[in-house]
C-alpha cells in the first residue's frame, strides 16, 4: 500500500504540484506524507555517486542566497497550505540537502511524488527526476500543473511486455485494486505479441478486471508514440497513467530520457506513475 509518500520540491511551480498530488494519494490510502525541500543548483543537484547523464544535468540560473531562501519559503508555504493537516505529515528542509538525501529517504518510502519538470524558468531540467526514477528503486509519480482530486477511478496502463512496464504495473497495483476502470493499452504492437491477454487473466485473479485496447501510431519516433499515448489517455479522461521509464542517457531528449518517456513526462495532463 501507499502508506509512506515522499513529496519532493525545489521551490517554484513544482512545490504546489508535488504536495497537492501527495496529499491526494495520502487521502486515497490513509497514508502519511514526508515533504522534502531541495535547494536548486549544485547543492541540490549533481552529487557524487549518482550516475547522471550529461543531458539530465540541471539547467539553472545563478541564484543568489536571497533567491534560494525565497524558494525554500515557497516550499514551506506549499507544505502549510496542502500537507500540514495531513495526519503524520513531516517537513524537511536544509540548505545543504542533496540528491543523496532524497535517494536515502526515497528508498525507505512507498512512493515518490515530484512536480512536472520544465515549467520552472530557474530550474528547467532538474536532476531530481532522473535520480528519483533510476536511483530510488521505487515508484515515482509526476504531478501535472493540476493534480486533480478525489479517487483514481480510471487508470490506463501502457503495456509492452518489458520489465520496466511490469515493474510499473506492480507498483501501481494498489491503484488498480481501487480503480473502477483499468485499461491495458498496447501501443504499436499486437496485444497477443506482448502477453496482454495473459496479463489481464492474471489481474482478474486478483479481482482487477482490465480491458485491453491497442493503438497503432505507425512507424514513428519515440516522441510520436508518446504523443499517441497521451492523446489516448487524455481523450479517455483517465485519472492516472502508468508506464515504464525507458532510454536513460539518450542525447537530445528531455531530461536525457527516452523520447517517449521524456514526451510523456513533459506533457501528461494527469498524474503519471513510472518505474524503471
Amino acid at each position: 500500500m501507499m502508506k509512506s509518500v515522499l513529496a519532493v520540491s525545489e521551490g517554484g511551480p513544482d512545490a504546489a504540484m508535488s504536495f497537492k498530488l501527495a496529499s491526494r494519494v495520502a487521502t486515497e490510502f490513509d497514508g502519511a506524507v514526508d515533504a522534502l525541500h531541495l535547494p536548486v543548483g549544485p547543492a541540490g543537484g549533481m552529487v557524487g555517486g549518482l550516475a547522471m547523464s550529461g543531458e539530465a544535468m540541471p539547467l539553472i540560473m545563478n541564484l543568489d542566497d536571497e533567491r534560494l531562501e525565497e524558494r525554500s519559503k515557497q516550499s514551506e508555504r506549499a507544505y502549510k497550505d496542502t500537507l500540514a493537516l495531513v495526519k503524520g505529515a513531516t517537513y524537511t528542509a536544509a540548505k545543504t540537502a542533496t540528491l543523496d538525501a532524497m535517494v536515502a529517504m526515497g528508498r525507505c518510502s512507498d512512493l515518490l511524488v515530484l512536480g512536472r519538470p520544465g515549467a520552472d524558468p530557474e530550474n528547467v531540467a532538474p536532476a531530481t527526476v532522473e535520480a528519483a526514477i533510476y536511483e530510488c528503486a521505487r515508484a515515482v509519480m509526476i504531478a501535472p500543473p493540476n493534480p486533480g482530486n478525489g479517487n483514481f477511478n480510471s487508470v490506463v496502463v501502457a503495456w509492452n511486455g518489458s520489465f520496466q512496464a511490469a515493474r510499473a504495473l506492480e507498483y501501481a497495483l494498489p491503484f488498480l485494486e481501487k480503480a473502477s476502470k483499468v485499461t491495458l493499452l498496447v501501443v504499436g504492437s499486437k496485444p497477443d505479441d506482448v502477453g496482454a491477454s495473459y496479463l489481464a487473466r492474471n489481474l482478474a485473479r486478483n479481482n482487477i478486471n482490465a480491458n485491453i485496447d491497442a493503438i497503432d501510431p505507425g512507424a514513428v519516433s519515440g516522441r510520436a508514440r508518446g504523443r499517441a499515448l497521451l492523446t489516448y489517455t487524455h481523450n479517455k479522461n483517465a485519472d492516472l497513467l502508468v508506464m515504464g521509464a525507458y532510454g536513460r542517457g539518450q542525447v537530445l531528449s528531455f531530461l536525457g530520457l527516452g523520447g517517449a518517456t521524456g514526451k510523456v513526462i513533459s506533457s501528461c495532463r494527469v498524474p503519471l506513475l513510472m518505474a524503471h
